[in-house]
């Protein structure tokens, strides 16, 4: 079975006064499917990873109320299809389009069964000149934040991290942690991007596409690290390929290219369109 070539077409607005038109494909991708029930973004393969950061602008939520209900924005770590105790680590933060703030979590899947293995492993919500406590707070749109996944191949631990630093309202900027241990992993696979259903296999989420394409967010210094050392960006000498959210044949949400040597993308909700595969 093969993904067939899907292309397409949305005025967006670039700038003050510019408009352009810009084609989004689904490529073929060595790394992963190119195609998934709820997420946009980019995903990399053909190495083994112990850790990947980016950064994004957290915008206001509520300006999306029309098409979704929440989202997500995310970094992964994934084991081979094939793995039979394999783990997926992903961490993220979650913004209700009723509310105004962005909830982070940490969330250990079974690969095989999708089944939550655990939710916020010793978690921690900081500040940087106050006490850490496990009550997880939010981050309030209109600041910069970083996601962190790192993993240690010979100790087994994992150590993911959201983290802003724009001052909060208090005055200081509050950071979230969270830490895991398990060990034999290999991480062959990695994903960022906007979620749009509650978990990376959900396609039960509800979706109104807009009458124009709507800019979700842009993720910058995406940095990916293999189990030898080397760091790169999403464009080095392992395999990317676009993330097309699509359900029911329709798609939902879609990056742009990649910029900035591979460090940058932007998501863009989409109006409806059907294509095929076989």
């Amino acid at each position: 079975m093969f993904i067939r070539s899907m292309v397409w077409r949305a005025t967006l607005a670039l700038g003050a006064a510019a408009v352009a038109v810009v084609a989004l494909a689904v490529p073929a991708s060595a790394g992963g499917k190119g195609v998934t029930p709820e997420q946009a973004g980019y995903t990399a393969a053909w190495a083994q990873f112990k850790a990947i950061s980016t950064s994004v602008y957290l915008r206001n939520p509520v300006q999306y109320a029309g098409e979704v209900s929440s989202y997500r924005h995310s970094v992964q770590l994934w084991p081979s299809r094939t793995a039979a105790s394999g783990v997926v680590v992903s961490l993220g933060v979650e913004a209700s389009t009723s509310g105004m703030g962005y909830t982070p979590y940490a969330i250990i899947y079974n690969r095989g069964t999708h089944q939550v293995i655990v939710s916020n492993p010793n978690a921690q919500w900081c500040s940087y000149r106050e006490s850490c406590s496990p009550e997880i707070g939010s981050f309030t749109f209109g600041g910069t934040l970083e996601l962190k996944i790192s993993y240690s191949p010979k100790a087994g631990t994992l150590q993911m991290y959201a983290g802003s630093p724009d001052l909060g309202s208090s005055g200081y900027a509050s950071y979230f942690t969270s830490s895991y241990t398990v060990t034999g992993q290999s991480f062959v696979r990695v994903k960022v991007g906007t979620e749009l259903g509650s978990s990376p296999w959900d396609s039960s989420y509800s979706y109104t596409p807009p009458a124009t394409s709507v800019r979700v967010a842009t993720y910058n210094d995406v940095q990916l690290t293999s189990y030898s050392g080397h760091t790169g960006t999403l464009r080095s000498w392992w395999n990317h390929a676009k993330v097309i959210a699509q359900r029911s044949g329709d798609l939902v949400a879609a990056p742009t290219d990649l910029y900035n040597g591979g460090a940058s993308f932007r998501t863009w909700l989409v109006p409806q369109s059907t294509s095929s595969s076989s």
